[in-house]
């Protein structure tokens, strides 16, 4: 009997592991930055105050804000602090990210409930006499997964009521699940369970961008009365310090890390004038500094005085529409300048790596000049690991013929080639003797 459970609970959790999205919970090895030090912390104190509150009014905390303003590295921040607590209520995270292709809402539920049956002993019970039972239940639909994963352990058999008073699941980025109708119906589900569920120790905390989509399901009757929001403002005077300060921090590592290249003739670098310049066009969104300190920063030139002069150059010639309405007009000059480096000759190669890559030497010449902008694995390991953007607006900016002009990834140039490969690929996957396709065929780089 003890060698049967063994194997069913090795079978049971293989098999979730199996269709799990790798790299999104929030200590995954993949690229994910936390909060700057002594920053955000006004709404980090708000998150955690209502995550911590028994009498919390509401089991949904939604969090939103524009792309940018550092809503993941909030998230991050708050997961991190949330393991490391001895009383710790983290009980799942899920970091979406169409860049990186974490973002099929098949596999979200899956995910999460994998995460919670490593903590949860009782609920990993559970799980296992489900699977063993009904292993098809991995290829569900969400809504039978969410009551198969969700309802009917926290709800039904109520497994935590006596071990734990409050279990959180964070989901960031729900705007980059693939799919409108799949973004409402996940907002959908968890907030029909929060008010027919009340007692139910989950607790969930939400970030998304305010997309109109989302924006109205959660104006739904059967909704907004399940939720609180928060907002991370653009341009606020918290976000406004927060990014000086993270300005002022990393401006002295590089000076500490290129005191080479910088004299130290030049008491004050960058300039109180530079500076400012720089804090008021980063309109409190923290993905602009953060890129222009990776591109001023890049070991690969080590010559932080031009690259800062280059920054410099793109926010004099930005101009910002009436009223600054526009945070990202800044951003954009900065990837065209980015990639405006990139020499003639690879040019082409380099945004076919952007788009669906390429192999071999070719791809590490045509990316060197882009480290600012996307995390590039080692040749060792690049094998297995993707090209890891560190924003998805770099992919939005590629994605938008307006914004990227000559850089936009879906030229006629780069579709005929992409054809070309994929009907090779084909071709050398048939075998016309064999009447089948193997992918063990395929010549790879």
């Amino acid at each position: 009997m003890i060698e049967g459970d063994i194997a069913n609970e090795g079978q049971s959790i293989k098999l979730l592991l199996e269709h799990i999205i790798v790299g999104a919970e929030f200590d995954s090895s993949g690229h994910r930055s936390s909060c700057h030090p002594e920053t955000r912390l006004n709404i980090s104190r708000n998150i955690q105050a209502w995550m911590h509150n028994l009498a919390r009014e509401y089991k949904i905390l939604w969090l939103s804000g524009p792309a940018g303003v550092g809503k993941s590295a909030i998230l991050q921040t708050i997961a991190e602090a949330e393991a490391a607590s001895p009383t710790s209520i983290l009980g799942a995270t899920f970091f979406f990210s169409r860049p990186n292709e974490r973002n099929d809402p098949q596999c979200v539920f899956i995910t999460i409930a994998y995460q919670l049956s490593m903590k949860y002993p009782a609920y990993r019970k559970y799980i296992v006499e489900l699977l063993t039972f009904n292993p098809a239940m991995v290829k569900k639909s969400m809504q039978e997964q969410f009551k198969a994963f969700i309802v009917q352990p926290f709800a039904i058999k109520e497994l935590l009521a006596r071990s734990h008073d409050t279990a959180l699941i964070l989901l960031d980025g729900l705007d980059e699940c693939e799919g409108d109708d799949a973004q409402r119906e996940i907002i959908l589900l968890i907030s029909k369970f929060a008010l027919q569920y009340p007692t139910s120790p989950l607790i969930w905390l939400i970030a998304s961008r305010p997309e109109s989509h989302i924006q109205d399901t959660f104006s739904l009757d059967a909704v907004r009365l399940s939720y609180g929001r928060m907002e991370v403002d653009v341009d606020s005077d918290e976000g406004r310090h927060d990014v000086e300060k993270y300005l002022r921090d990393n401006f002295a590592d590089i000076r500490k890390q290129h005191r080479r290249s910088i004299p130290s003739s030049l008491q004050q670098w960058p300039s109180e004038s530079d500076f400012t310049a720089i804090a008021t066009r980063s309109s409190g969104l923290f993905i602009f500094p953060s890129t222009l300190i990776r591109f001023i920063g890049d070991e690969d030139y080590a010559d932080p005085i031009s690259r800062l002069k280059i920054v410099l150059d793109v926010i004099k010639s930005t101009t910002l529409s009436p009223g600054g309405k526009n945070p990202f007009a800044t951003l954009d000059a900065l990837y065209t300048r980015i990639l405006s480096e990139i020499p003639p000759d690879v040019s082409q190669t380099t945004l076919s790596l952007l788009e669906f890559g390429v192999g071999g030497g070719r791809a590490y010449g045509a990316l060197r000049r882009l480290h600012s902008v996307i995390e590039i694995p080692e040749p060792e390991d690049a094998f297995e690991d993707h090209l890891y953007a560190f924003h998805a607006s770099f992919y939005d900016y590629l994605s938008s013929p307006s914004r990227s002009g000559t850089f936009y990834i879906w030229t006629p140039e780069i579709v005929r080639r992409l054809v070309h490969r994929s009907i090779d690929i084909l071709l050398e996957s048939h075998s016309v003797e064999m009447s089948d396709v193997d992918a063990t065929r395929i010549n790879l780089s």
